[in-house]
C-alpha cells in the first residue's frame, strides 16, 4: 500500500459553478459540526441500520434536479449541514446545496469513477474508487489531503470510528487507516470479495463476505475473533440491532444472527419460495421489522422476533437499491428507475414516481428532503412544497 499526502490541488474543475459559489463554500466552512439530521455514512450510521432521522412527506414533489453530463450515479449520497456530497463513475466528486441543488464545488480524478458511498467525519470526507484508491478531502473545496492505494477496487462505502476509517475492497481486504494521515494500521484478508459496508457493534466490525461467511473482527487488533457460516456469497452490508445482525445472500436467505454469542448464533432465516432469489441490498431496521429488496422483484418487511413476513410488495423490476425507512414510510427504488413510497405498517403503495433509467444507488432522506442518484447522471431531490 502506498501513502501519499498531497500539497496540491488534485485534478480540476470540470465546470463553471454558479455565481453563489464562494458563499456556499463560507456556509460549509461554517457549519462544521454534524447534527442530528445528517447522513455521514452510507446506511446512516456505524449500526447500518438504514433509518432516515427525519420523515418523508406522503405526498412529495420534485424540488430539484441536478445533472452531469455523460455521467452517472451509482454511488448513494452522504449530507452534513445542508450539503450534499457524491462522486459520478467518471471520476468527478460534486459537492452540492441541499436546499438550491447548486454546486458549491466540484473535483475531478482522471482515469477513476466512483461507485460507493463517501464517508463523513468532522471537517473531512474519506472515499474509494474503482482503481482502488482510498482518497481523504476537505468538506470545504474538496482539497486532497492524503490518498492511500489499496489492492483493488472500493464497492462499499467506508466509516470512520474512534479516528479510523475502515474500508473493504473486491481483493476481500478490509484496512484499517489513520484518518489524519491515512496510514495503514491492520488489514484482513478473506480469499473472496469484499463489497459490503463494514457494520460497528460492541467494538468488533461485522463483514458479511462472497467467502459465504459472516465474519467478527476485533477493530483494535483488526484480527477476525468469530465466524459463522451462511447458505452463500453476499455483498449486502449487515444491519445492526443491539447485538443482532440482519442481511442476506445471493441465494435468497436472509439471516437474523445473534453476534452476543459465541460462535454467532443463527435465531433465524427467512426465504420466500416463489421467489427465491438473490438478496444484494442492506436492510433497513426498526424496533420491529427489518425491510429488504429482492432479485425476486419485490421489497419484503420481515418480523425481527419470528421472521415472518409482515409484508410483500411487488415491484415488477429487481431492487438493487437498499430500501430505507423514513417515518411511517419506506421508500424504495428499482433497477428500471421507479422510486416507491410504501406505508411501513400495511406494505400498500402510497406514493410512486417514473424517473426512467436506473437506480442502484440507495435513496437517502435529511431535513424532510429526498435524494437519489440515478445512473442517468441525475441526482433527485423531492420532497414538501416550499409553502407546505
Amino acid at each position: 500500500m502506498t501513502i501519499c499526502v498531497c500539497t496540491k490541488r488534485p485534478g480540476r474543475d470540470v465546470r463553471q459553478l454558479a455565481c453563489g459559489r464562494w458563499l456556499l463554500v463560507a456556509a460549509v466552512l461554517l457549519a462544521s459540526a454534524a447534527r442530528a439530521e445528517d447522513w455521514l455514512f452510507a446506511r446512516g450510521n456505524l449500526e447500518s441500520t438504514g433509518i432516515a432521522p427525519s420523515a418523508i412527506a406522503s405526498s412529495p414533489q420534485e424540488l430539484w434536479r441536478y445533472e452531469v453530463e455523460e455521467g452517472s450515479f451509482e454511488a448513494t449520497a452522504v449530507v452534513n449541514a445542508g450539503v450534499i456530497y457524491i462522486g459520478d463513475v467518471d471520476g468527478t466528486f460534486h459537492a452540492i446545496d441541499l436546499a438550491t441543488g447548486d454546486a458549491v464545488w466540484t473535483k475531478t480524478f482522471d482515469d477513476t469513477g466512483f461507485l460507493s458511498a463517501a464517508a463523513i467525519d468532522g471537517d473531512r470526507l474519506f472515499v474509494g474508487d474503482y482503481n482502488g484508491v482510498l482518497r481523504c478531502l476537505t468538506l470545504a473545496d474538496g482539497e486532497e489531503v492524503w490518498h492511500a492505494e489499496l489492492k483493488a477496487e472500493v464497492m462499499a462505502g467506508p466509516l470512520v470510528s474512534s479516528d479510523t476509517v475502515l474500508v473493504t475492497t473486491e481483493a476481500g481486504t478490509f484496512t484499517l487507516h489513520d484518518r489524519d494521515s491515512g496510514e495503514q494500521t491492520g488489514e484482513f484478508v478473506i480469499d473472496a470479495p469484499l463489497r459490503c459496508s463494514p457494520t460497528i457493534v460492541g467494538g468488533r466490525a461485522m463483514l458479511a463476505g462472497c467467502d459465504g461467511k459472516l465474519h467478527a473482527i476485533d477493530i483494535k487488533a483488526a484480527k477476525e475473533v468469530d465466524a459463522v457460516e451462511i447458505d452463500g456469497p453476499t455483498g449486502s452490508t449487515p444491519a445492526a440491532r443491539g447485538s443482532m445482525i440482519y442481511f442476506g445472500t445471493e441465494q435468497g436467505t436472509f439471516y437474523a444472527i445473534d453476534t452476543a454469542k459465541s460462535p454467532p448464533e443463527i435465531v433465524w432465516t427467512f426465504a420466500d419460495p416463489r421467489r427465491r432469489q438473490g438478496i444484494r441490498t442492506a436492510a433497513s431496521v426498526t424496533d420491529a421489522l427489518a425491510v429488504f429488496g429482492s432479485q425476486g422483484k419485490a421489497v419484503y418487511a420481515v418480523d425481527l422476533t419470528t421472521g415472518e413476513p409482515n409484508w410483500t410488495f411487488p415491484t415488477r423490476t429487481r431492487v438493487e437499491s437498499s430500501p430505507l425507512v423514513s417515518g411511517k414510510h419506506v421508500i424504495a427504488a428499482t433497477q428500471r428507475g421507479r422510486l416507491h413510497l410504501i406505508d411501513l405498517e400495511s406494505g400498500e403503495a402510497v406514493w410512486d414516481y417514473e424517473a426512467g433509467g436506473n437506480f442502484v444507488a440507495s435513496p437517502v432522506v435529511v431535513d424532510e428532503k429526498l435524494i437519489i442518484g440515478n445512473t442517468d447522471g441525475t441526482l433527485y431531490c423531492f420532497g414538501p412544497m416550499q409553502d407546505e
